[in-house]
Parts: C-alpha cells; sequence; structure tokens
C-alpha cells in the first residue's frame, strides 16, 4: 500500500485536484478516512503517523482479513513482530476507532496482559472518535464513555477493553483483538501460566464472538507454547482459517516484504547496525523469540527440532504390544518448586517402538493417589512405578492401599534415584533420535510432555522428562535390558 497523502499535499497538487474547495477537501478527507486503519491515522495524526512499509503491509492485511472474515473465509490474524516496531499503535489506538467508525453497529472487544493497560488503549481509540468522529459521522455516547467500556451514541457499536484471564462482559464482539499478552519473561516461562492463559481463550475470549467476527492476535513472541503458538498448533489440527502475519527484525529467507536477508525491518527507526548490536548483547533465546518470532529454549536445548517432526505422533494404541509400565514423578521432593507437576507416563511396547502418553498436573497427594488408581484401571500396566527419593517414601504404599479398598491390584514398585536427573533423561536421546518414540495424539498431557522434550533442560519444568525417562527404565527392567555398572543407581522393589 502506497502512502496516503495528507490534506495539505493534496491541496498542493494542482495537477491532480487543481480547482479543489475547501468542501470537496473535507469530501476526499472523509473518503480516505474509511479506507483503512492507515489512513486514518495519517489523516487524524496529521501525518505524525507514518506508513512504513511493514505497517503498510498489516494495514491491508487487516483489511483484507475483515471483508474475508466477514464472508466466513477467516477465522483470524496473527500479527507477530518485535518491540516497538509500531504494532499496538496500529492495532490497539487508530484499528478499533477505524472500524467502529466505519461499522457503527458492530463491537469491539480488547485484551491485553492486564486490565488497565488494555483500559488505556480504550481510552485512547474513545478519544480519537470524540475527536474525528464526523469523518464517519458518529459520536461517542457521553452516557456511556468509561475507558474500559463505551458506546457510540444512537448506535449499537462500542468497545469493551479488558484484561486477559478475567471476565468479558458485554455484548460480544465482531473484531476481537489481543495485544501482547504475556506481560514478561517470567510469565512466558510460567507453563501454569500459559495454561490458565489457554483456558481463558477457549472458555471465555473466543465464545464472546459474533457471526462473521475476526480474531486478531497481536504479539511479540516469547516462547514456543505462548499464546500464539497454541492457536496456530490448534489450527493445524482443526483446520481453523487463521492469517500468518510475521515479521523478524532482520529478515530471512523467503521474506514477506521482499527485503533482502539482514536487512532491517525498520530501518528509518532501528537501523541494522543497531539490530545486530541488540543481537549481539542478548542471548540466542532472546534475540530468537522477541526480534525474530521464532521462538526456542534458552541457551542449546539437548535435542534438535527434527527429533520432534510430526511423525512422532500416534492416534490409536497398537492392538498388541510387548508390554505396558507407568511411571510417576510426584514432584514432592526437597527440590521441587512451587507450581511443579506430578508426572504420570504410560508407556508400551509394541514392535520395538514405544507408544506413550501422560498426565501432566499440579494436584495434591489425594488427587495424585485417586489419578494413579484411574490410570491402573484404564491402562492396566504390568509395572507401575514410583519415584520414593526425599519426602516420598509413604506415597507408594499409599497408591497401594487406595487400590485395595477399590479392590484394584496395584503392581507398585519403588524408584529411588541415585543419579543426577540431568545424566538420566539423557538417555533418552538415542531413542529420540531414531524417532523410536511415539505420543498420543491430541492429548494435552502428552504435548506438554514434548514440550518439556522440546525445552530440556533449559525450560521451567522437566517432570515429564523425568517419568519418562523411569518408564523406559521400567520397560528394560521387564526386558532384562537393564545393566549399569553401579546397582545404587536403580532400585526397583516390589512393595
Amino acid at each position: 500500500m502506497e502512502p496516503i497523502l495528507s490534506r495539505e499535499e493534496i491541496a498542493s497538487l494542482p495537477s491532480l485536484l487543481p480547482y479543489a474547495t475547501e468542501e470537496e477537501l473535507q469530501i476526499m478527507e472523509n473518503y480516505l478516512a474509511t479506507v483503512s486503519p492507515g489512513s486514518f491515522a495519517q489523516i487524524v495524526s496529521q501525518g505524525r503517523w507514518k506508513p512504513a512499509k511493514h505497517l503498510a503491509y498489516l494495514d491491508q492485511a487487516i483489511v483484507d482479513a475483515i471483508d474475508q472474515a466477514a464472508e466466513e473465509k477467516l477465522d483470524g490474524l496473527v500479527v507477530s513482530m518485535p518491540p516497538q516496531h509500531g504494532k499496538s499503535m496500529l492495532c490497539s489506538h487508530y484499528l478499533p476507532a477505524w472500524y467502529l467508525g466505519k461499522f457503527p453497529d458492530r463491537r469491539v472487544i480488547l485484551t491485553s496482559y492486564e486490565a488497565d493497560f488494555a483500559a488505556s488503549w480504550g481510552r485512547k481509540a474513545r478519544d480519537l472518535l470524540e475527536l474525528h468522529g464526523s469523518l464517519f459521522g458518529v459520536r461517542v455516547n457521553r452516557r456511556s464513555s468509561a475507558a474500559n467500556r463505551w458506546d457510540l451514541e444512537g448506535r449499537e457499536g462500542g468497545m469493551t477493553a479488558a484484561g486477559v484471564g478475567g471476565p468479558i462482559t458485554g455484548k460480544g464482539a465482531h473484531l476481537l483483538i489481543v495485544d501482547d499478552p504475556i506481560k514478561n519473561d517470567e510469565e512466558a516461562r510460567s507453563s501454569t501460566f500459559r495454561e490458565k492463559q489457554w483456558q481463558w481463550w477457549q472458555s471465555v475470549a473466543t465464545t464472546r464472538l459474533r457471526p462473521g467476527a475476526l480474531m486478531v492476535v497481536i504479539q511479540t513472541r516469547w516462547h514456543r507454547d505462548d499464546l500464539t503458538g497454541r492457536i496456530l498448533h490448534q489450527a493445524r489440527e482443526t483446520g481453523d482459517r487463521w492469517k500468518v502475519v510475521k515479521f523478524p527484525a532482520l529478515a530471512e529467507e523467503h521474506d514477506i516484504l521482499g527485503r533482502a536477508p539482514g536487512e532491517a525491518l525498520w530501518p528509518e527507526v532501528f537501523t541494522q547496525e543497531r539490530l545486530e548490536q541488540v543481537k549481539a548483547t542478548h542471548t540466542n533465546y532472546y534475540w530468537s523469540s522477541l526480534y525474530q518470532q521464532n521462538p526456542q529454549a534458552e541457551g542449546s536445548a539437548e535435542w534438535p527440532d527434527d527429533f520432534f517432526s510430526a511423525e512422532i505422533w500416534f492416534n490409536e494404541w497398537p492392538a498388541t504390544w510387548d508390554c505396558k509400565v507407568v511411571a510417576l514423578d510426584p514432584s514432592k521432593g526437597v527440590e521441587s518448586k512451587f507450581g511443579d507437576y506430578s508426572a504420570f507416563v504410560m508407556l508400551m511396547v509394541s514392535d520395538g517402538v514405544l507408544y506413550v502418553d501422560a498426565d501432566l498436573a499440579v494436584r495434591n497427594t489425594t488427587i495424585i493417589t485417586e489419578t494413579a488408581v484411574e490410570i491402573q484401571l484404564a491402562f492396566r500396566p504390568d509395572w507401575f512405578g514410583v519415584e520414593v527419593n526425599q519426602f516420598q517414601e509413604l506415597l507408594a504404599s499409599d497408591l497401594l492401599r487406595r487400590g485395595q479398598e477399590r479392590g484394584i491390584m496395584m503392581p507398585i514398585y519403588t524408584i529411588n534415584n541415585q543419579v543426577n536427573k540431568l545424566v538420566r533423561i539423557r538417555r533418552l536421546t538415542p531413542y529420540l533420535s531414531r524417532r523410536q518414540i511415539r505420543f498420543k495424539g491430541g492429548s494435552a498431557g502428552a504435548k506438554l510432555l514434548v514440550e518439556q522434550l522440546r525445552d530440556f533442560p533449559n525450560g521451567a519444568h522437566d517432570d515429564g522428562p523425568d517419568a519418562l525417562e523411569m518408564a523406559l527404565r521400567l520397560a528394560r527392567q521387564l526386558f532384562h535390558e537393564i545393566s549399569y555398572p553401579e546397582p545404587e543407581y536403580v532400585r526397583i522393589v516390589a512393595v
């Protein structure tokens, strides 16, 4: 999209408008304001908002996405770009005001990482229409003009602003904007936070959509499993229609803007030299995630991404098997962190392939016990291994006793791990490299286990990989394949 001329520039072009009157200029201005959020931004800012190349591309992508959503040909638009590159100004400041001016009977919901920040965008959009609503023939209703919820006078349209994770009240949305749902690295690294945010997206945010609505998720990427990552993963599984606009700070191969590799995204503001300095002074984790929009584990992950290609997933358990085991990492030891998971890993060996499912959740001891009995009832493993390091000694006995109370035989074996966890989990390497492990498709627990494997050893949690290694060890013990030089490394004792 070419930059739109300012009012003064239009008046200065006699070859185009040699006899333009003030009224004609006003008509032209009103028309240009309706073309796109970017053209509206240029007019109301009197040219201060500059349509950089990437912002002009995004501006057109937004207009196209709105039209496609109205025709029910598109569900959402994902925008991933570096910090301070203009995404929020266009998408959270100008877009809501322009959208309501152009479609005054539609509703907008805007959310961000906290309610006050979202309300600040609601206030700015409201103020724009209070000053420039005449461009569209609309006015803000004075009796309903709070920053976090305001309406248009005499029309059905209006805007609601809320924090991600909180309730959303109002009349639903034809345009749902999620702008920077993650506040900082601490939130991004918390799997508990990411799961809570995902539950909010599914149970609150998307339930507010009207027919033909467009979802716009604007995010600087922090983590592979952040909201954007989960949305796109789900879309691949369900066929949901999402358009992705991804702008790395320094261009890569096949850049959507046609930039040469290494060329800066916004050279007028952030030169290539400046971005190279940022790259040199940040870890690869931060550079790849925040600036290149390619989130990965901090430092060097233990295993390359191609260990976790699409072929690692399976849909149905094999009809025949050689053995079945379950391993439990209760994560109640002395080194446990708040929010650590209890991790159950179910492993079936069939024709030399390891089929795996998992159940990872934050649970107290009572719930761990009940979950173990339900897994035994459903999966029927030959052996059920329980880590008993530190403060977990009584758990195995609790599991056995609860199984007896319900008339279920629990083949409990205790595991006292003495080898460093990092060393133990690295024993998975040959199985992962040979693609010998398959994970249950459609299982939230298996998905989380794979994410922990991909992030190992730099992720916030490794409960799943720890339990997987123990399950593998149990299976090898059943096949009499365990052969460690020091017997105290593994102590598996029938209860």
